[in-house]
């Protein structure tokens, strides 16, 4: 089950406005635009000033524009939309609002910045939206929910399937048969990514999850990194050493974003990837659509004899800031939003790639009959088999509860920086486990 993460948790502040940007420019979507409006000075709390209410969703701004006129006629409010330029991070245009006076009131985010909001004391709850909508929960502190999800985009493999007569499954079934790619055919059989990119970071994460690498534990105010102790320890060593071995068969992908991987996939430079969801379908349909017939999903390689137990899923919605002119009003609008009658045309402006919130919406007809998503039932089938497996990098302290660490080591992509020590910089599986380990400890 979902109960946590950008995502697309994870999703670092460091490069989340380009991350979320470039996969849909990638599919030809609209760049975002600065929508200009009066900035007028507040004070939070109920008021009738408009609910500055601040997006990188530029692409979907006709939906957006739907949705509020939807929710201005149902209530007394009014909502000014700024949209975040091309080039220019939510985060970086929220901080501009702030120096000059001005916060939004409403913001759309991932999971791990709303958690690094709260911790700062800035962010109101939207407990009654979660609660009301049954919506995942993985910013709750105290009892009170800080984080409205709208979407999840879980990571997912992609292999072709006419280069691989059947899809290997597990560690060694994967060097064996990527390597005889590599020495037959003109591409390499699987891309490994290192280097500070979110593409990197979630997919080295991702591999030590599936070798059961318990790498935080304890509550969400005493976090522990349990990286390099014990067990844990010698089966970090283990995946950093398959890691390694997978790297012989790949082409160089130190520094490769999500753009990059897709690119080589359809060069066919590449066997097999890793991205998020359908993403590399929509690019590829866009300007290969020959080969989308040879392109089949997959979940990441585990061990022999592993199970699918933890899957990332990055999540995006909406948070409300405490210091705006409207709290109130950004409340009401986050607990509107997931019941506005276009609420599924929002979430499936990208079918495929992302994905409603709950399981109750996934089975949705507005879901189920959507025309690109009924042309690729594996990836749908893909998604519900491994519903209660996805979850957040967020969801990583005892029993689930929000590890700021975790998300802190997203945003500086300490993972994928841990790759390129060991394929760029030399270090043994050994020494790799031991320097994550101590950088990990250094966010403490």
């Amino acid at each position: 089950m979902i109960n946590g993460n950008h995502s697309r948790g994870g999703d670092g502040r460091k490069t989340r406005g380009s991350s979320r940007r470039t996969f849909l420019a990638a599919v030809g979507s609209a760049a975002a635009v600065t929508t200009a409006g009066c900035l007028g000075g507040g004070g939070g709390g109920g008021s009738n000033e408009p609910i500055r209410y601040l997006s990188d969703r530029g692409d979907s701004k006709d939906v957006m524009d739907e949705i509020i006129a939807e929710f201005e006629e149902e209530t007394d409010h009014t909502v000014e939309m700024i949209y975040t330029a091309k080039g220019t991070s939510s985060d970086a245009e929220m901080q501009k609002m702030v120096a000059a006076g001005n916060p939004p009131d409403l913001l759309f985010d991932t999971s791990t910045d709303a958690y690094r909001l709260q911790r700062d004391g800035v962010l109101a709850p939207v407990t009654g939206a979660v609660q009301d909508n049954d919506l995942p929960d993985p910013v709750n502190v105290g009892g009170e929910s800080y984080f409205a999800a709208a979407m999840v985009e879980p990571l997912m493999g992609w292999y072709r399937n006419d280069v691989y007569s059947e899809m290997p499954a597990s560690w060694s079934e994967w060097i064996e048969a990527a390597g005889e790619v590599s020495a037959n055919e003109s591409m390499e059989g699987y891309v490994i990514q290192s280097g500070q990119t979110n593409n990197a970071d979630t997919q080295m994460t991702q591999y030590l999850w599936q070798n059961d690498v318990e790498i935080y534990g304890g509550p969400s105010d005493g976090i522990e990194v349990r990286l390099d102790d014990g067990d844990n320890r010698q089966a970090a060593v283990e995946t950093f050493e398959w890691v390694q071995s997978m790297a012989e068969h790949s082409p160089n992908g130190s520094g490769w974003a999500w753009g990059d991987a897709i690119g080589a996939l359809q060069q066919e430079n590449a066997a097999a990837i890793a991205s998020v969801g359908g993403l590399p379908i929509l690019t590829i349909q866009a300007n290969r659509p020959d080969l989308v017939e040879n392109l089949s999903p997959m979940p990441f390689p585990v061990p022999s004899g592993a199970a699918q137990d933890k899957w990332w899923s990055y999540m995006e919605g909406h948070l409300v800031r405490n210091d705006g002119q409207n709290t109130e009003g950004a409340q009401a609008f986050v607990d509107f939003f997931t019941s506005s009658s276009r609420f599924f045309d929002f979430v499936l402006s990208a079918p495929l790639f992302q994905f409603p919130p709950t399981r109750e919406q996934l089975d949705a007809p507005e879901v189920t009959e959507n025309e690109v998503i009924q042309q690729h039932p594996d990836v749908m089938n893909l998604v519900r088999d491994n519903w209660d497996a996805f979850t957040s990098v967020l969801a990583t302290g005892d029993d689930g509860a929000p590890n700021i660490v975790a998300a802190d080591a997203y945003s500086e992509q300490l993972f994928g920086q841990a790759a390129d020590q060991l394929l760029v910089g030399g270090l043994t599986p050994d020494e790799t486990a031991d320097w994550l380990a101590d950088q990990l400890r250094g966010l403490q």
